[in-house]
């Protein structure tokens, strides 16, 4: 993989110490933390990025984070934006959302990204390597050790709240509503239907069954 230029566009860098220097922003410190952990996993984990663009703004409640394929409407690349609706949420798991928006940028950097649903099956692949696990929508299924835990660790992060199972995903959990779907899993995979589901997984060999809502 050739190795770009970190400041490719000046313009980051500039947004970036701009951010850094608001002191009458209320983000100030948190973008700091997000900017400072984007160049560590850039450099630990060798992912030849670009610097970013990193907001925090007001995004649909089910979306932990976002990236902006191409340039934005002020003609800015690589621009993610985590929602302030979840800043409250630990900081491992703002982390994973963190390093989920940076490999996109690495897969439009060097990747072919997925139209549409762009959670495409090299998307996915390239997560797992670091410990993510990602289905084809995007939402986390959890965090294996692997690479992403150990540098956490490496700089004292506390995982305790880190999701390592389907049952604690990483992706915000949906506002119940009058939805009339139910949730049914087998063994590996969760799905919703709205009528009762007869079928057995190919996957993992086991039958669907109703569960309780988890997501």
């Amino acid at each position: 993989m050739t190795k770009k230029n970190l400041t490719a566009e000046p313009i980051n860098e500039a947004l970036k110490d701009h951010a850094l220097t608001s002191g009458d922003w209320r983000y100030r410190e948190a973008v700091g933390i997000l900017h400072e952990w984007a160049a560590r996993f850039n450099e630990e984990l060798r992912l030849g990025l670009q610097t970013p663009v990193i907001g925090l703004n007001r995004i649909p409640v089910r979306r932990l984070g976002t990236y902006r394929p191409g340039r934005n409407g002020l003609g800015l690349r690589h621009e993610i934006v985590l929602n302030t609706a979840h800043l409250d949420r630990p900081l491992c798991q703002q982390l994973a959302t963190l390093l989920h928006e940076l490999i996109h940028e690495w897969q439009g950097l060097f990747g072919k990204p997925g139209s549409g649903n762009y959670h495409n099956h090299e998307f996915r692949i390239k997560a797992k390597q670091y410990g993510l696990i990602v289905d084809q929508f995007g939402h986390g299924q959890g965090v294996e050790p692997g690479a992403f835990t150990k540098l956490l660790t490496k700089h004292g992060v506390d995982m305790e709240m880190l999701p390592i199972t389907e049952d604690m995903p990483i992706f915000a959990p949906r506002p119940r509503g009058d939805s009339k779907l139910k949730k049914w899993r087998c063994g590996c995979t969760n799905v919703r239907c709205a009528v009762e589901l007869t079928a057995q997984c190919l996957k993992c060999g086991l039958v669907f069954e109703e569960a309780p809502p988890a997501w």
